[in-house]
Protein backbone atom coordinates (compact mmCIF):
# COMPACT_ATOMS: atom_id res chain seq x y z
CA UNK A 1 0.00 0.00 0.00
CA UNK A 2 0.92 3.26 -1.13
CA UNK A 3 2.24 5.39 1.50
CA UNK A 4 0.41 9.04 1.30
CA UNK A 5 3.90 11.29 1.94
CA UNK A 6 5.37 9.53 -0.78
CA UNK A 7 2.96 10.63 -3.19
CA UNK A 8 3.60 14.27 -1.58
CA UNK A 9 6.84 13.68 -1.50
CA UNK A 10 6.54 12.53 -5.45
CA UNK A 11 4.47 15.92 -6.35
CA UNK A 12 6.79 18.27 -4.87
CA UNK A 13 9.70 16.56 -6.63
CA UNK A 14 8.10 17.21 -10.12
CA UNK A 15 7.75 20.36 -9.71
CA UNK A 16 10.97 21.66 -8.58
CA UNK A 17 13.14 18.96 -10.26
CA UNK A 18 15.65 19.21 -6.97
CA UNK A 19 16.17 16.63 -4.33
CA UNK A 20 17.74 18.91 -1.67
CA UNK A 21 15.07 21.91 -2.43
CA UNK A 22 12.61 19.02 -1.57
CA UNK A 23 13.94 18.09 1.79
CA UNK A 24 14.36 20.88 2.70
CA UNK A 25 10.43 21.55 1.84
CA UNK A 26 9.13 19.07 3.72
CA UNK A 27 11.81 19.10 6.79
CA UNK A 28 13.50 16.07 5.93
CA UNK A 29 17.12 14.80 4.61
CA UNK A 30 18.09 13.97 0.97
CA UNK A 31 18.46 10.61 1.63
CA UNK A 32 15.15 10.18 2.84
CA UNK A 33 13.36 11.89 -0.28
CA UNK A 34 15.50 9.48 -2.71
CA UNK A 35 14.44 6.51 -0.28
CA UNK A 36 10.66 7.44 -1.04
CA UNK A 37 10.89 8.23 -4.23
CA UNK A 38 13.16 4.87 -4.66
CA UNK A 39 10.18 3.09 -3.18
CA UNK A 40 7.95 4.57 -5.27
CA UNK A 41 9.28 3.55 -8.27
CA UNK A 42 9.83 -0.12 -7.40
CA UNK A 43 5.98 -0.40 -6.54
CA UNK A 44 5.15 1.09 -9.80
CA UNK A 45 7.46 -0.80 -11.71
CA UNK A 46 8.76 2.02 -13.80
CA UNK A 47 11.55 5.31 -13.22
CA UNK A 48 9.75 8.13 -12.47
CA UNK A 49 12.84 10.56 -12.92
CA UNK A 50 15.67 10.69 -15.06
CA UNK A 51 18.92 11.56 -12.83
CA UNK A 52 22.21 12.85 -14.52
CA UNK A 53 25.19 14.35 -12.48
CA UNK A 54 23.64 18.15 -13.76
CA UNK A 55 19.97 17.98 -13.24
CA UNK A 56 16.76 15.34 -12.80
CA UNK A 57 13.83 15.84 -15.35
CA UNK A 58 10.34 13.62 -15.24
CA UNK A 59 10.39 10.70 -17.07
CA UNK A 60 7.62 10.01 -19.55
CA UNK A 61 5.47 7.70 -17.09
CA UNK A 62 6.59 10.39 -14.10
CA UNK A 63 5.06 13.35 -16.29
CA UNK A 64 1.89 11.40 -17.02
CA UNK A 65 1.68 11.01 -12.82
CA UNK A 66 2.37 14.13 -12.39
CA UNK A 67 -0.65 15.34 -14.11
CA UNK A 68 -2.80 12.84 -12.31
CA UNK A 69 -1.52 13.38 -8.80
CA UNK A 70 -1.17 16.75 -8.86
CA UNK A 71 -4.67 17.61 -8.70
CA UNK A 72 -5.75 14.83 -6.09
CA UNK A 73 -2.88 15.62 -3.97
CA UNK A 74 -3.56 19.25 -3.49
CA UNK A 75 -7.19 18.49 -3.23
CA UNK A 76 -6.65 16.01 -0.39
CA UNK A 77 -4.13 18.50 1.47
CA UNK A 78 -6.95 21.22 1.30
CA UNK A 79 -9.74 18.50 2.77
CA UNK A 80 -7.18 17.59 5.74
CA UNK A 81 -6.32 21.70 6.46
CA UNK A 82 -9.75 22.20 6.60
CA UNK A 83 -11.47 19.41 8.62
CA UNK A 84 -8.42 20.50 11.34
CA UNK A 85 -9.66 23.80 11.32
CA UNK A 86 -13.25 22.46 11.72
CA UNK A 87 -12.00 19.61 14.29
CA UNK A 88 -10.26 22.22 16.19
CA UNK A 89 -14.02 23.66 17.41
CA UNK A 90 -16.42 22.20 19.97
CA UNK A 91 -19.14 21.94 16.78
CA UNK A 92 -20.14 24.25 13.91
CA UNK A 93 -23.96 24.83 13.40
CA UNK A 94 -25.10 25.46 9.74
CA UNK A 95 -28.60 26.03 8.52
CA UNK A 96 -30.05 25.19 5.21
CA UNK A 97 -33.20 25.45 3.63
CA UNK A 98 -34.39 23.57 0.79
CA UNK A 99 -37.45 22.56 -1.51
CA UNK A 100 -39.57 19.52 0.08
CA UNK A 101 -39.13 16.93 -2.78
CA UNK A 102 -35.58 18.10 -4.24
CA UNK A 103 -34.31 18.52 -0.44
CA UNK A 104 -35.45 14.48 0.41
CA UNK A 105 -34.12 13.25 -2.62
CA UNK A 106 -31.34 15.35 -3.41
CA UNK A 107 -29.93 17.26 -0.70
CA UNK A 108 -30.50 15.00 2.22
CA UNK A 109 -28.14 12.51 1.24
CA UNK A 110 -24.71 14.91 0.65
CA UNK A 111 -25.44 16.17 3.54
CA UNK A 112 -25.35 12.61 5.26
CA UNK A 113 -22.12 12.30 3.58
CA UNK A 114 -20.82 15.49 5.14
CA UNK A 115 -21.69 14.83 8.59
CA UNK A 116 -19.90 11.42 8.26
CA UNK A 117 -16.62 12.89 7.14
CA UNK A 118 -16.97 15.85 9.83
CA UNK A 119 -18.16 14.24 12.85
CA UNK A 120 -17.81 17.80 15.09
CA UNK A 121 -20.60 19.62 12.59
CA UNK A 122 -23.90 20.18 12.98
CA UNK A 123 -26.41 20.40 10.10
CA UNK A 124 -30.30 21.78 10.48
CA UNK A 125 -32.56 21.31 7.33
CA UNK A 126 -35.98 23.27 6.95
CA UNK A 127 -38.16 22.56 3.59
CA UNK A 128 -40.01 24.97 2.69
CA UNK A 129 -40.97 27.12 -0.26
CA UNK A 130 -38.13 28.27 -2.83
CA UNK A 131 -39.49 31.94 -1.48
CA UNK A 132 -39.26 31.64 1.94
CA UNK A 133 -35.67 30.16 1.55
CA UNK A 134 -34.50 33.39 -0.42
CA UNK A 135 -36.10 35.36 2.44
CA UNK A 136 -34.44 33.68 5.21
CA UNK A 137 -31.21 33.45 3.78
CA UNK A 138 -31.52 37.34 3.19
CA UNK A 139 -32.38 37.95 6.77
CA UNK A 140 -29.25 35.61 8.04
CA UNK A 141 -31.38 32.88 9.46
CA UNK A 142 -30.16 30.53 7.07
CA UNK A 143 -26.85 29.47 5.50
CA UNK A 144 -27.79 28.04 2.46
CA UNK A 145 -30.94 27.47 -0.04
CA UNK A 146 -31.51 24.66 -2.28
CA UNK A 147 -34.01 26.46 -4.91
CA UNK A 148 -35.53 26.67 -8.41
CA UNK A 149 -36.38 30.02 -8.05
CA UNK A 150 -34.49 32.93 -7.37
CA UNK A 151 -34.97 36.24 -5.53
CA UNK A 152 -33.80 39.53 -7.46
CA UNK A 153 -31.50 40.73 -4.26
CA UNK A 154 -27.99 41.33 -5.40
CA UNK A 155 -26.57 40.32 -2.32
CA UNK A 156 -27.61 36.86 -3.04
CA UNK A 157 -24.85 34.48 -4.48
CA UNK A 158 -26.58 31.37 -7.39
CA UNK A 159 -24.88 28.46 -8.62
CA UNK A 160 -26.85 26.42 -10.63
CA UNK A 161 -25.58 23.25 -9.72
CA UNK A 162 -28.06 20.53 -11.19
CA UNK A 163 -30.89 20.13 -13.93
CA UNK A 164 -34.18 18.46 -13.83
CA UNK A 165 -37.10 17.83 -16.37
CA UNK A 166 -40.41 16.94 -16.06
CA UNK A 167 -41.96 13.76 -17.03
CA UNK A 168 -45.46 12.31 -17.59
CA UNK A 169 -45.61 9.09 -15.30
CA UNK A 170 -47.85 6.25 -15.07
CA UNK A 171 -48.10 2.93 -13.87
CA UNK A 172 -46.41 0.01 -15.27
CA UNK A 173 -49.40 -2.26 -14.11
CA UNK A 174 -52.01 0.15 -16.37
CA UNK A 175 -53.86 -1.91 -18.33
CA UNK A 176 -54.29 0.88 -20.59
CA UNK A 177 -52.28 2.46 -23.41
CA UNK A 178 -52.33 6.30 -22.90
CA UNK A 179 -53.09 6.32 -26.02
CA UNK A 180 -56.10 4.33 -25.38
CA UNK A 181 -57.84 6.51 -22.32
CA UNK A 182 -60.97 8.22 -22.77
CA UNK A 183 -60.06 10.85 -20.04
CA UNK A 184 -56.47 11.85 -18.70
CA UNK A 185 -57.07 11.65 -15.20
CA UNK A 186 -53.99 13.34 -13.53
CA UNK A 187 -52.69 13.96 -9.42
CA UNK A 188 -50.74 16.89 -9.04
CA UNK A 189 -48.94 18.40 -6.55
CA UNK A 190 -50.66 20.89 -5.32
CA UNK A 191 -54.59 22.33 -5.96
CA UNK A 192 -54.13 24.45 -9.63
CA UNK A 193 -50.74 23.00 -10.08
CA UNK A 194 -48.81 25.23 -12.74
CA UNK A 195 -45.66 22.74 -12.89
CA UNK A 196 -48.24 20.35 -14.35
CA UNK A 197 -50.34 22.60 -16.09
CA UNK A 198 -47.13 24.04 -17.90
CA UNK A 199 -45.85 20.72 -19.21
CA UNK A 200 -49.60 19.78 -20.15
CA UNK A 201 -49.71 23.12 -22.41
CA UNK A 202 -46.28 22.38 -23.77
CA UNK A 203 -46.49 18.40 -24.22
CA UNK A 204 -50.10 17.11 -24.95
CA UNK A 205 -51.85 17.77 -27.97
CA UNK A 206 -55.35 19.95 -27.88
CA UNK A 207 -57.35 16.96 -28.28
CA UNK A 208 -55.22 15.56 -25.33
CA UNK A 209 -55.60 18.46 -23.54
CA UNK A 210 -59.57 18.34 -23.67
CA UNK A 211 -59.19 14.79 -22.10
CA UNK A 212 -57.32 16.22 -19.03
CA UNK A 213 -58.99 15.83 -15.60
CA UNK A 214 -57.11 16.63 -12.40
CA UNK A 215 -58.86 14.10 -9.60
CA UNK A 216 -56.21 14.80 -6.55
CA UNK A 217 -53.93 16.80 -5.37
CA UNK A 218 -50.81 16.15 -2.50
CA UNK A 219 -47.59 17.39 -1.74
CA UNK A 220 -45.49 14.73 -1.68
CA UNK A 221 -43.70 12.80 -4.76
CA UNK A 222 -43.50 9.46 -2.75
CA UNK A 223 -47.59 9.30 -2.54
CA UNK A 224 -47.90 10.82 -6.00
CA UNK A 225 -46.40 7.73 -7.24
CA UNK A 226 -48.24 5.63 -4.81
CA UNK A 227 -51.42 6.94 -6.28
CA UNK A 228 -50.66 6.45 -9.94
CA UNK A 229 -50.37 3.09 -8.96
CA UNK A 230 -53.50 2.26 -6.87
CA UNK A 231 -55.49 4.59 -8.65
CA UNK A 232 -54.31 4.03 -12.11
CA UNK A 233 -53.71 7.82 -12.23
CA UNK A 234 -50.84 9.96 -14.20
CA UNK A 235 -48.58 12.43 -12.48
CA UNK A 236 -46.29 15.00 -13.48
CA UNK A 237 -43.10 14.95 -11.13
CA UNK A 238 -39.37 16.04 -11.80
CA UNK A 239 -37.28 12.79 -13.08
CA UNK A 240 -35.40 12.79 -9.87
CA UNK A 241 -37.95 12.27 -8.29
CA UNK A 242 -39.15 9.60 -10.47
CA UNK A 243 -35.80 7.83 -10.97
CA UNK A 244 -35.89 5.10 -8.37
CA UNK A 245 -39.59 4.15 -9.29
CA UNK A 246 -38.44 3.85 -13.18
CA UNK A 247 -35.24 1.46 -12.68
CA UNK A 248 -37.22 -0.82 -10.85
CA UNK A 249 -40.11 -0.84 -13.84
CA UNK A 250 -43.00 0.73 -11.08
CA UNK A 251 -43.71 3.37 -13.58
CA UNK A 252 -43.15 4.52 -17.29
CA UNK A 253 -42.40 7.92 -18.81
CA UNK A 254 -44.94 8.86 -21.53
CA UNK A 255 -43.77 12.35 -22.37
CA UNK A 256 -40.63 14.17 -20.77
CA UNK A 257 -39.43 17.68 -21.22
CA UNK A 258 -36.59 18.44 -23.35
CA UNK A 259 -35.89 21.43 -22.02
CA UNK A 260 -34.60 20.95 -18.09
CA UNK A 261 -36.05 22.82 -14.78
CA UNK A 262 -32.33 24.56 -13.25
CA UNK A 263 -31.95 23.85 -9.73
CA UNK A 264 -30.06 26.45 -7.75
CA UNK A 265 -27.66 26.90 -4.22
CA UNK A 266 -27.83 29.93 -3.33
CA UNK A 267 -26.09 32.02 -0.74
CA UNK A 268 -25.61 35.15 1.24
CA UNK A 269 -22.66 37.19 -0.54
CA UNK A 270 -20.65 37.87 2.79
CA UNK A 271 -20.72 33.70 3.38
CA UNK A 272 -17.48 33.66 1.29
CA UNK A 273 -15.68 35.48 3.99
CA UNK A 274 -16.25 32.64 6.36
CA UNK A 275 -13.84 29.50 5.71
CA UNK A 276 -16.21 27.03 7.25
CA UNK A 277 -19.03 28.07 5.26
CA UNK A 278 -17.28 28.38 2.31
CA UNK A 279 -15.79 24.43 2.55
CA UNK A 280 -19.16 23.15 2.81
CA UNK A 281 -20.29 25.34 -0.10
CA UNK A 282 -17.82 24.38 -2.32
CA UNK A 283 -18.48 20.51 -1.05
CA UNK A 284 -22.21 20.46 -1.70
CA UNK A 285 -21.38 22.10 -5.42
CA UNK A 286 -19.12 19.17 -6.09
CA UNK A 287 -21.49 16.88 -4.97
CA UNK A 288 -24.35 18.02 -6.97
CA UNK A 289 -22.31 17.87 -10.31
CA UNK A 290 -21.28 14.15 -9.71
CA UNK A 291 -25.59 13.84 -9.48
CA UNK A 292 -25.80 15.86 -12.64
CA UNK A 293 -22.99 13.98 -14.10
CA UNK A 294 -24.64 10.54 -13.44
CA UNK A 295 -27.95 11.63 -14.33
CA UNK A 296 -27.11 13.14 -18.03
Amino acid sequence: MLNWNYLETFVLLSENLSFSETAELLKTSQPSVSRQIRFLEESLGYPLFIRSRKNVILSKEGLQLKLKLTPLVSEIKKIILIQKELSSSIADTFRIGSMHEAGQILLMPIIRKFLKLHSQVNIHTTLMSSASICEEVLKGNLDFGFVYQLSESKTLKAFKVIEDRPVLLQSTKSKLLFEERKCLDFISYRENDAYTKQFIEKNLTKIEQKRVRFRSSVNSHSVMLQMIAEEDLLCVIPHGSAAESISKNQTKIIKENLKSNPLYLICHEQTFFDKRKKYLFEFLIQEFKKIDEVSR
